[in-house]
């Protein structure tokens, strides 16, 4: 009666009247009863679905309670399963980081590929020598550097685009040491200053020390006409390749310090008018290098020209030197001057051996041994009758001796043409020969300042050879002395005595005053009564 429904029913029954009252249990009993009619035509009809509901339940009672008992399992788990969460979530948040960088670097790809692209492309640019590109990219590299200063991975792109720079430096001023025209070198240089590595005194002497090192390999390659002097040759011979090496080398010389100096001048002294002039250091290094490069020039020809010898090569190399100082006298490099005093002493050495060499060739005929049948095999060796030296074979009349006239006329003669008695002496005029060669030879490059000192060489030359007569004119007597005197030997004995008189009386009267009026007369052009 306490419950909420009974509350309510006994409400509603206060309420109604005494008939409804009245009616009431008759309302109750039928409500019953139709409620039973129901419930039994409900259990007849739905009968399996009570059957399952009961099944159910039963089985709702045995799940509640696995249910119960898997509740408490879980309660009783799930301390571990936070425990296990929180060190999952430890566990995987460098694998989440890792995985956040991965998406970064994918989401970045392309900027990535860019920069790290870097080192490849200004290799590409370096190798296929397209300065300009490359210079851009490393220009590039060194702004991401500088704005990444603590990024590993800018500064390791930075540190492989610097070793390709280098390797383009290094490229460059290799074009300095290879052949190359002014287009080239000045491309170089452009490069050069646009990679601010050099000052401009630095990137001059780096220029100079390039050439200079290309022009003293073009001048090696001269080398090669020298060929032939380790073969055994005439000196004639010998002196032809070392004039022609000369040549060369002049040539190749030439050609070299007068680029160099219209490139340096062009790219480094000329500058556009109304700007400032080229710094003072910039001409030294010029003047330095021209200066260097004229000394090594004026060594080898101090050391190579006295090798040459004959006049008529000395007069050759000396026409083509001075045109090379003549068209270098327009850049401020004329060393004429010092080229005098070089083939002077080339001159003077070559002329002064020229007269020994004469000499010698004269001293040995006299000391030429007999070796004619008339003397037996096994006698002592002798040298050669007077007759038999100077004097043609066959010859029988008495040798020409030159007369007071012709004496007197020889003062006046031509002093370029030989006497004609010296033909008659075969030594003496092969001796006359030799020394009018060198001569001749000294006619085409006779420098005025040797006059003098000729002079005495040639003095001291027929000194020598007046030395060697003597000896020999002193032996015949001895010679002939130590045989058998009969009359046979006695009249030969003066026939060869009056030979040695003529032979010497040549020597002294006319061959020595001749080939001196051939050096000061013939060749220079001076009397000797004037001189």
């Amino acid at each position: 009666l306490t419950s909420p429904e009974a509350s309510a029913y006994l409400s509603r029954l206060t309420s109604l009247s005494l008939q409804e009252l009245e009616e009431e249990p008759t309302e109750l009993s039928s409500s019953s009863a139709q409620l039973t009619n129901a419930l039994t035509t409900l259990c007849y009809t739905s009968y399996p679905t009570f059957l399952s509901l009961h099944a159910t339940t039963s089985t709702l009672s045995s799940s509640l309670d696995s249910l119960s008992s898997s509740l408490s399992s879980l309660l009783s788990a799930l301390p571990n399963l936070e425990s296990s969460a929180r060190t999952f979530a430890q566990d995987s948040r460098a694998l989440l980081a890792s995985r956040r960088k991965a998406a970064l670097v994918l989401e970045h790809h392309d900027k990535l590929h860019d920069v790290l692209s870097l080192p490849l492309l200004l290799e590409t640019s370096v190798r296929n020598h397209n300065y300009s590109d490359a210079l851009l990219l490393a220009q590039h590299a060194s702004t991401l550097a500088s704005r990444f200063p603590s990024n590993p991975l800018v500064q390791s792109v930075k540190a492989d685009c610097d070793a390709r720079v280098h390797s383009m430096l290094a490229q460059l001023l290799r074009v300095l040491h290879e052949q190359a025209k002014l287009p080239a070198l000045f491309r170089a240089v452009g490069f050069l200053r646009k990679m601010n590595v050099l000052s401009a005194q630095e990137l001059a002497l780096a220029f100079l020390s390039g050439r200079n090192a290309y022009l003293d390999g073009t001048l090696r390659t001269m080398d090669v006409e020298k060929k032939g002097l380790d073969s055994e040759g005439s000196i004639e011979r010998e002196r032809e390749i070392y004039a022609r090496y000369l040549k060369r080398y002049v040539d190749a010389w030439r050609e070299g310090v007068h680029d160099v100096v219209t490139q340096y001048t062009t790219i480094f002294l000329d500058r556009p008018h109304g700007t400032e002039p080229a710094p003072p250091e910039l001409r030294v290094l010029l003047t330095t290098f021209t200066t260097l490069r004229v000394r090594q020039l004026l060594d080898l020809l101090r050391e190579m020209l006295p090798l040459v010898a004959d006049p008529s090569l000395l007069s050759s190399l000396l026409t083509q030197l001075t045109y090379c100082a003549t068209s270098f006298a327009r850049v401020g490099l004329d060393f004429r001057a010092a080229l005098g005093p070089l083939f002077v002493s080339a001159v003077r050495k070559g002329v002064t051996r020229e007269f020994e060499d004469a000499t010698n060739a004269w001293a040995k005929t006299l000391e030429a041994e007999d070796t004619s049948k008339s003397r037996p095999r096994s006698g002592p060796s002798a040298r050669k009758k007077p007759s038999q030296l100077f004097l043609p074979p066959g010859t029988t009349s008495s040798p020409p001796i030159p007369t007071a006239a012709q004496l007197a006329a020889l003062a006046s003669a031509a002093p370029n043409v030989p006497p004609p008695i010296l033909a008659s002496y075969p030594p003496l005029a092969i001796y006359t020969n030799a020394l009018l060669s060198a001569l001749n030879g000294l006619r085409l490059l006779a420098p005025a300042a040797l006059l003098d000192d000729l002079r005495v060489a040639l003095d001291s030359a027929l000194a020598r050879g007046t030395d060697s007569l003597l000896a020999y004119i002193r032996s015949v007597p001895e010679e002939w002395s130590n045989g058998p005197a009969t009359t046979a030997s006695q009249e030969e004995a003066k026939r060869e005595d009056e030979v040695v008189r003529a032979a010497g009386t040549v020597y002294a009267k006319v061959f020595v005053p001749f080939l001196r009026r051939a050096l000061v007369e013939g060749v220079y052009g001076v009397k000797v009564q004037d001189e």
